[in-house]
């Protein structure tokens, strides 16, 4: 094997499921072939539309293998049907694998991970898990069973034992710096003369619910000089849905969005709350308590230690809560007789690190160099 120092060194990332795998996985690959041009990065996927979707639209074409999803909490028939895919996926992966003989695979949680860790292991490539979230998914706690190194987004990761992971962070994208009015402009939104705006990231899947409550809150009395964007993947132009709502299309490049908003209310996928942690964008965030486990409460738990970032409860919490915290998040941060100055410019940072500390650690293992409680790098 050649040293990353010399040609021929070749990094696999695998990550499918939703934005919240791949897209730290896109970020850490683009950091890769800015830093290290003498590393090949491929990427693999599963075969969910979305998935496509989401490598297209950064110009990627993954290795997709048949994997759709997790076989774990599906129906009977789906669940074996599932079953069958992961057993291809694993020889599918085992095959890609031979032919591109990685000296590093790299895998980002979710479903995707499983057929990739375990044929990496049958073909005795070095691997490294990258977890997320606040709490260790299946994949995660096997990986911690068999030896696998794992990285972790947060100083806490609950369901393995302290010193079983080492904290990285969460590769984050690289955002475009731009005005709020270049952004107004990209988004088709006008801008002129609108007051304080708050948008709804409800995840790549989408959320019914929180676009309910966006409804009812923009009819409160306190917030009719308010505008309130929420993507939605339902539309494809921004379309109005109230007198002081608009609907966006479902979009890769976030950057407009975080341009133009002052308050952010938000699903609490790990990437997405590490984004606004660097952005320092103040922001409400609502767990989806259908998650696994409940991993967005706990990731929203964690993400909460910065003042910007406030927890609502859906399911135990009111409208006037959620209309209490935007206010006071507004009150403290945002000043509403100046334009807001472009927020993105620290987020740069903070991508660079990240991926420099995945980058390390996993390189470490690599090479030998480091362990984890005497845990070997297979």
């Amino acid at each position: 094997m050649r040293d990353a120092r010399g040609a021929g060194f070749t990094l696999a990332l695998a990550a499918g499921g939703t934005g919240g795998h791949i897209l730290p996985a896109i970020a850490f690959g683009d950091w890769v072939s800015r830093e290290k041009p003498e590393v090949r990065v491929d990427y693999m996927s599963g075969s969910r539309p979305l998935e496509l979707e989401i490598y297209a639209s950064s110009g990627i074409n993954p290795f997709a293998m048949r994997a759709s999803g997790s076989p774990a909490g599906a129906p009977f028939a789906r669940s074996v049907a599932r079953w069958g895919e992961m057993i291809a996926s694993f020889r599918q992966a085992r095959s890609f694998l031979k032919e591109t003989s990685p000296d590093l695979c790299i895998m980002f949680g979710g479903y995707v991970s499983l057929p990739v860790m375990l044929a990496a292991r049958s073909r005795k490539i070095r691997s490294v898990l990258h977890e997320q979230n606040a709490l260790a998914g299946r994949v995660t706690k096997l990986a911690d069973r068999i030896r696998v190194p794992i990285a972790s987004g947060w100083d806490e990761c609950e369901g393995l034992e302290p010193g079983h992971y080492a904290k990285v962070g969460v590769p984050i994208r690289r955002f475009r710096a731009m005005s709020r009015q270049e952004a107004h402009s990209i988004l088709g939104t006008g801008g002129d003369g609108i007051g304080p705006v708050a948008s709804v990231m409800t995840g790549s899947l989408g959320s019914g619910s929180l676009s309910e409550v966006l409804a009812e809150l923009a009819k409160m009395e306190v917030f009719l000089t308010w505008t309130f964007f929420a993507i939605d993947p339902r539309v494809d132009a921004p379309q109005r849905a109230g007198a002081n709502v608009t609907r966006l299309p479902k979009m890769w490049d976030i950057s407009p969005v975080y341009a133009v908003s002052d308050i952010l209310v938000t699903r609490c996928g790990a990437s997405t709350l590490a984004e606004i942690e660097a952005l320092g964008i103040p922001a409400v965030a609502v767990p989806w308590r259908g998650a696994a486990d409940d991993h967005q409460m706990k990731n929203a738990r964690l993400a909460a230690a910065s003042e910007k970032i406030l927890i609502w409860d859906e399911l135990n919490d009111t409208l006037a809560d959620l209309a209490e915290k935007i206010q006071n998040l507004y009150a403290v941060y945002c000043d509403s007789k100046s334009s807001k100055g472009n927020m993105l410019y620290n987020a740069g940072e903070t991508c660079e690190k990240n991926c420099r500390l995945l980058w390390d650690f996993a390189d470490s293992f690599r090479k030998g160099e480091v362990e984890l409680e005497g845990r070997s790098l297979h």
